[in-house]
């Protein structure tokens, strides 16, 4: 994916949020806007074989999270937990990948080594996560209450997702490609 149309669906999301004037999701899109340049520019990342599908499934993510958070609308109770405990197991997902690409790619870790790094990066950054979202409800340092607890298990959750679909896409039998 050229530049140019990594950075259109981007600025696009970026627009609905300011337009929607849900401004507390901008830190994470800035934030995913600038992982995503930063990996555009390291050439093992630009050369990598899925990195097409990996722009792809970063940029999905951030127009989840835009369309979860930005709609103006509301689901029932259940259907509104579930859509928030699916919105950490893909931030697990989707950032747990992106942690372990940065370490694996930018660092050359060997992967065992950057996947472990990148999980245990991603869940340090979820756990500061609920502190900003405390610090942006007025809430500073008063404890986790029951919410933060479940979002952190479900990056949790996730991370552990994480983990078992690569150490198992690494150990996948190569089948013989026939020509």
């Amino acid at each position: 994916m050229s530049r140019m149309l990594l950075v259109l669906p981007w600025a696009l999301a970026v627009v609905v949020i300011v337009l929607t004037q849900h401004l507390y999701i901008l830190p994470y899109a800035l934030f995913l806007g600038v992982i995503l340049v930063a990996l555009g520019h390291v050439p093992r990342y630009h050369d990598h074989p899925a990195r097409r599908t990996y722009d792809l499934l970063f940029l999905a993510y951030l127009w989840a999270i835009v369309a979860v958070r930005c709609r103006p609308f509301r689901w029932s109770a259940p259907v509104e937990l579930m859509l928030n405990m699916s919105e950490h197991i893909g931030f697990a997902l989707v950032i747990g990948l992106l942690a372990y690409l940065l370490f694996l790619l930018l660092f050359r870790w060997p992967p065992r080594h950057a996947l472990v790094a990148g999980l245990v990066s991603f869940n340090v950054l979820g756990i500061g996560n609920e502190f900003f979202q405390d610090a942006m409800g007025g809430n500073v340092l008063q404890g986790f209450d029951r919410d933060a607890w479940k979002d952190i298990g479900m990056n949790a959750l996730g991370s552990v997702l994480l983990y078992v679909i690569i150490v198992r896409s690494h150990r996948a039998p190569q089948t013989p490609v026939r020509t």
